[in-house]
Order: structure tokens, then C-alpha cells, then sequence
């Protein structure tokens, strides 16, 4: 809360209820490639945020700040953290890390060190470098893996998309053969969870095609809080989550 990872974040109401508004339109940056929205509308969407832990979004000006309940948040961690411990419990598993949120590469690669070590098999599909997409400009896109993390590369550099093309994508070229576990946010997460696989995502209050599913009863592994503060701040939450590591 200190931080404001939780409690009273930056995010506006405004881009909270907009962006439900956008998703149950269809618009395929804030459906994350999920199909949850064709049977959704506008108050399904804030009341999925809502419950999820997105505090009361009815009834706020658009330049409110948004709010995300600890309770939730906290929540979340322990089912991330949970999940994990039963994956290596269970003797390990395949597993595919991806993000399309550069600022959370440093979580999401602790999470792939630590499953590793842990004896988990971390897959790596389309990481030689082919051209996965294009750009609106033309210009190519391929996958690019930090530390074992898929993310999207493009011009030479990582980049922030919502996109679930490249999910897509790497679960077609994995095959008949998915991971046992996905560890994603954005379409990265969305897609997986359209493919009927578990995932652990990451949300902030103003994605709410992945609370729209946890809603729905299609995933339960999602984590609300403020994805786009610096990454350091983001450090007790990767700590808390990988606590079975250290145990």
C-alpha cells in the first residue's frame, strides 16, 4: 500500500470503466484474445473487476484514483506462491513464462530461475529469432527470450503489448505437447487461458478481460496489482511468491 501496488493506486477509474467498455466492444487489445466478452456486457465487466478486488468503480468520477483491496492482492500472491509449491511438489512440470509488460521482466525471470532450479523444464518455443508478426509499419516482429522469459522484440528492443497473437503463436509451435503451467499477463495470459491452460497472470485494475474470466470460472490465479510502477518495487511481491523456495 506504501508503494501503491495495492490500496489507492495511479490508475484512474476513468481507464478502468473505459477499458471495460472496450473490451466487451471486442477491440482485441483489451480482449487479450479471450472470448469471454461476447457474452459480456458493460456491467459484467466492472462487476468482474469489482470482485476480483478492483474496489467500487460505479458511481467514481473517470479522474478518481482506482483501488485495489490488499485483501485481494494478498490473495493472489498466495495463489501464485501455492501453485508453484504444488507444481515442484508434484515432481516439476513444463512450464512457459512470458510478459507483455518489460517493466516485470526482473519478476517474471526470478520465477523462471527459481522453477528451474526446482527442476522444472521451462520451454522456449519460436526462440530462434523468426519473424513471428509485423508491425501496422511492416516491420517484423519475432519472440525474444530474458532470462528464459518470452517477450515480444521488435526494432531491437523488448516491447509492451496486449496483444495474444504471440502466444498464439508459441502454442502452435509447441504443438501437441503444452506446457503443464503458464506464468503470463496481458494476451500472453489471455490466450493460454482461451487454450484451456492453466495459467498464473498478473492484472492491473485496468485489464479486465482476465478478471472477466476469473469471473466466468475459467482460470483462478489472477494477481491485481499495479503493473507498471518501477520494477524494484515490485521485489517483496516476487519474494512473497517464491516463499516456497526458501521453506
Amino acid at each position: 500500500m506504501r508503494n501503491r501496488l495495492c490500496g489507492v493506486v495511479a490508475t484512474p477509474v476513468g481507464s478502468c470503466v473505459g477499458n471495460c467498455r472496450r473490451m466487451v466492444e471486442g477491440h482485441a487489445h483489451y480482449t487479450f484474445g479471450l472470448s469471454d466478452w461476447r457474452h459480456a456486457t458493460y456491467e459484467d465487466a466492472v462487476a468482474a473487476v469489482e470482485a476480483a478486488g478492483g474496489g467500487r468503480l460505479r458511481g467514481h468520477a473517470d479522474d478518481a484514483p482506482g483501488f485495489i483491496d490488499p485483501a485481494a492482492t494478498l490473495a493472489g500472491m498466495r495463489k501464485h506462491r501455492d501453485v508453484l509449491a504444488e507444481l515442484v511438489a508434484s515432481g516439476g512440470g513444463t512450464v512457459l513464462v512470458a510478459t507483455g509488460h518489460p517493466v516485470l521482466l526482473p519478476h517474471y525471470g526470478a520465477v523462471a530461475a527459481a522453477l528451474a532450479r526446482a527442476g522444472c523444464r521451462l520451454l522456449q518455443p519460436l526462440g530462434d529469432g523468426r519473424e513471428v508478426a509485423r508491425t501496422p509499419e511492416g516491420s517484423p516482429c519475432s519472440i525474444a527470450y530474458v532470462d528464459a522469459v518470452a517477450a515480444l522484440f521488435h526494432d531491437g528492443s523488448v516491447r509492451h503489448t496486449h496483444l495474444p497473437d504471440y502466444m498464439q503463436a508459441m502454442l502452435d509451435d509447441v504443438g501437441d505437447t503444452p506446457p503443464d503451467l503458464v506464468v503470463a499477463d496481458h494476451g500472453f495470459a489471455g490466450a493460454a487461458i482461451e487454450a484451456g491452460l492453466a495459467t498464473l497472470s498478473i492484472a492491473d485494475v485496468n485489464d479486465p478481460a482476465l478478471p472477466l474470466a476469473r469471473a466466468r470460472g475459467r482460470t483462478h490465479g489472477v494477481l491485481l496489482i499495479d503493473d507498471g510502477l518501477p520494477p524494484e518495487l515490485f521485489a517483496p511481491v516476487t519474494e512473497a511468491i517464491l516463499a516456497w523456495h526458501v521453506e
